[in-house]
Formats: C-alpha cells, structure tokens, sequence
C-alpha cells in the first residue's frame, strides 16, 4: 500500500473518531430537547386550553433562554414545540373530556 493511501486512510480513521465521539458526547443533551420539547407542548396547550390563555401569555411562563430556543406553534386544539430547526419536536392536542396529552 502506497504511503499516500496510508496517510488518507489514518485521516478518514481520525475523522470517524471525532463524529462518533462527538455523538457519544451530545446524547445527553439530545435527550434533555426531547423531554424539554414535550414539557413545553403540554404545558402550552395545557395553559391555552384548560386555563384558557392566549399563546403570548403562556410563552410568558417559560424562562427568556427557552423562549429564543424553542419554536411553538399552535394549530386549533395541537401544540407543537421543536427545536434545531425541527429536528427535535413534540405534539399535544386537547380533547375535551381529558385535557392536553402529548401525541408524539
């Protein structure tokens, strides 16, 4: 095997490396947007539909950091919350005998 090949192949090994360790290393937080984008769907459609407040005055409630990271968008009796552009999201819709579940 020529060096060339040698020194391209440690390369792809080293980067392959730093992807993985770098996922390994963000799992946790992956995890805590998935639980804060539920918590914040729930909570909002709860606030909206049970205690009957407007979508401003229940954004109110979260903390300033949450509010510029989280996107929460309101659709009849659906919540939705996301984050990363969308790519970590949740759902809770209203039904009237039972109050605010999240759906996914």
């Amino acid at each position: 095997m020529s060096r060339k090949r040698w020194i391209w192949s440690g390369v792809a090994v080293v980067a392959i490396a730093v992807i993985g360790a770098g996922a390994w290393a963000s799992r946790g937080q992956v995890a805590y947007a998935g639980i804060a984008t539920g918590y914040a769907a729930k909570m909002t459609c709860s606030c909206m539909h049970v205690s009957g407040r407007s979508l401003d005055s229940c954004l109110a409630d979260f903390p300033e950091e949450a509010r510029n990271n989280i996107t929460i968008t309101q659709e009849g009796d659906t919540v939705r919350a996301s984050v990363l552009f969308g790519a970590i999201s949740a759902q809770s819709t209203y039904e009237e005998e039972f109050g605010c579940r999240i759906v996914d």
